[in-house]
């Protein structure tokens, strides 16, 4: 079935009535052998002719319903699941899959990552620049991550990601990461650009933690990075150390 769903609309429609035009001068075959044997090859052929010429048409319309149908379906389920600026998880599917899927109870590591500067750089240079540099954003992030890591814009110029079965050394490699290829990103054309920059509050979860115990963790970070200077990575650890 995955094979036949695979073809073009013109050789599925082709594959279908070919099957039926079989079919359809088997059944003739045997109507003709209990009954009568007169006219039998013109009638098998008049048979395949109107099988062909009835069966094609119907077949191709619906047939490229159906692939229509299955392009909407899919279309939708996108919709419903990623956020259409960054191509990360929307908000709703983030907290479905951390509280559902693997995620859910799994050691790791939670990132709060916030854009820094955002609304002066939408008043300097408008909302359409504005979105273009969530849009990169997301893609610095996606680029970043592991396999089967977590990633979703939550909102405005908010990111979560969840690393999953990772530990802070491993946590504070990828946030370092994702703010080094965040600040490659350049808003105008002089000297005077916007030097896009993002701050990254690091909290790693502890045995049983809830989920929103966790994020408030690394938003306390991500407060303090905010405090210290923005475009930084701050954790438990550094928080500490910087005390």
């Amino acid at each position: 079935m995955p094979k036949f769903e695979a073809m073009s609309v013109f050789w599925q429609t082709t594959c279908m009535v070919l099957v039926t035009m079989l079919a359809a001068d088997a059944l003739t075959a045997l109507f003709y052998s209990i009954f009568f044997s007169d006219r039998f090859l013109l009638d098998i052929l008049l048979c395949s002719i109107i099988v062909a010429v009835l069966g094609y048409p119907l077949g191709f319309f619906f047939l490229g319903q159906n692939v229509k149908l299955r392009k909407l379906t899919q279309e939708l389920d996108r919709v419903a699941r990623f956020d259409d600026l960054t191509g990360l998880y929307n908000r709703r599917t983030f907290f479905h899959e951390c509280e559902t899927g693997r995620a859910d109870q799994a050691a790791g590591a939670f990132l709060y990552a916030d854009a820094d500067h955002f609304k002066q750089l939408n008043d300097r240079f408008g909302h359409m620049a504005g979105d273009a540099v969530l849009s990169r954003l997301g893609a610095a992030i996606a680029s970043c991550i592991r396999e089967g890591d977590l990633a979703a814009r939550l909102g405005g110029e908010e990111f979560g990601i969840f690393l999953i079965d990772a530990d802070l050394p491993m946590a504070l490699v990828i946030a370092e990461r994702i703010r080094r290829k965040s600040a490659h990103i350049r808003v105008g054309g002089d000297e005077n650009d916007f030097k896009a920059t993002v701050s990254i509050g690091i909290a790693v979860r502890e045995p049983g933690q809830p989920l929103e115990d966790l994020m408030a963790r690394a938003d306390e970070n991500l407060y303090a990075a905010k405090q210290q200077g923005r475009d930084r990575v701050v954790s438990n650890a550094s928080r500490v150390n910087a005390a």
